[in-house]
């Protein structure tokens, strides 16, 4: 309640507050507590996902799922109806191949009649054994069930045709042709089962399935990108008024001391609090400006791309030149004035000369 109360959620409209997600998600996890508490415990395994909230890598695992989520939707879409044209392409020509192998629960020989268990089949006598309240057919050398009940025709009808090549063609990774029964060479049908089963492993497993792995792969490596850009920036740019390292270099004052002293946004931060909880009639002229920025949203009272330190070092780099100036004009003027006084010689060294000839 705390953490939503300092948003400002409940000093907003309803419209607001119901929009806002924060709020939302905190609402949802007062409700999995109470339903774990009054209704089931498993309710309580859902909080664990808060992990996913609070840490950033596991968020933006789930974000580069989400961010891209048209594309990978798109991409499923696309996957399904290749799905479905081979799924047809088996029921119409190679409907006798799909015939698998599946494991009968025991329950289904329990249904049986009393008198298939007593029966003589080809030569194995069946002894029915109850064990935990399940009747099974038993051999006295181990065999269970014949041969016939361990296999079943998977593409009977169209809809069974697409539910096995959906099941089992997407989660085998060569594709539908690994459950398929395995052709003789010299059927007739054998040229169009490998084009087949080709077929279907370039194109979904290789490609399609690949390209919604690679749109979740490179979302992920984007997230995590933008992430270590955010960092570098923080590290490098003063976060208020935005100058970068660089341009402390040989100054006065160096980025650490600037950022920790000069501009501690810890301490503007505090200078905000300071203005929002003081009454207004103590406010002094600065406060009163800054106070009024805040309420209209204004970011214009920030030193944005300036310091006093880099002003002061520009402000005593002026002098310096000026000081320069000074000290090559007055060694001029003396160079002047030195040469003046040898000319005057000179001058007077001629005329005497002149006067004596």
């Amino acid at each position: 309640v705390s953490f939503v109360g300092n948003r400002g959620t409940f000093i907003r409209g309803y419209k607001a507050m119901i929009m806002d997600v924060e709020f939302l998600y905190h609402v949802g996890y007062i409700l999995t507590s109470v339903l774990g508490l009054f209704v089931h415990e498993l309710f309580y395994s859902i909080l664990l996902f808060d992990l996913i909230y609070r840490e950033e890598t596991l968020f933006n695992v789930i974000k580069s799922v989400t961010r891209n989520g048209r594309s990978i939707l798109l991409t499923a879409l696309l996957a399904l109806i290749l799905v479905y044209l081979f799924s047809i392409v088996g029921f119409l020509f190679l409907k006798d191949d799909f015939i698998l192998e599946v494991d009968r629960l025991p329950e289904s020989k329990a249904k049986e009649s009393s008198l298939q268990l007593w029966m003589l089949c080809k030569g194995l006598v069946l002894i029915p054994v109850c064990a935990l309240g399940f009747c099974f057919p038993f051999h006295p050398h181990g065999a269970v069930e014949t041969e016939a009940d361990q296999w079943e025709r998977a593409c009977d009808t169209l809809l069974m045709c697409i539910v096995t090549v959906l099941n089992h063609g997407l989660r085998n990774g060569g594709g539908v042709g690994d459950i398929l029964r395995k052709p003789s060479k010299d059927e007739s049908l054998f040229p169009a089962r490998v084009v087949y089963d080709l077929l279907f492993f370039f194109i979904v497993i290789i490609i399609v399935l690949n390209l919604i792995f690679g749109v979740i792969i490179d979302t992920f490596a984007d997230l995590r990108s933008e992430k270590q850009k955010k960092e570098e920036i923080l590290k490098t740019t003063c976060f208020i008024c935005g100058l970068e390292r660089d341009k402390f270099d040989n100054k006065t004052v160096s980025f650490e001391e600037h950022i920790k002293y000069e501009h501690n946004m810890w301490n503007y931060l505090y200078f905000i609090v300071l203005v929002r909880v003081k009454n207004k009639t103590d406010y002094t002229g600065p406060e009163s400006y800054v106070a009024q920025m805040i309420k209209n949203k204004n970011l214009d009272w920030f030193p944005r791309m300036r310091a006093m330190s880099l002003v002061s070092n520009e402000g005593e780099g002026e002098q310096n030149e000026i000081r320069n100036l000074q000290d090559k004009l007055n060694t001029t003027m003396k160079l002047v004035s030195h040469l003046t006084s040898q000319l005057n010689e000179l001058k007077e060294q001629v005329l005497n000369t002149y006067k004596k000839e």
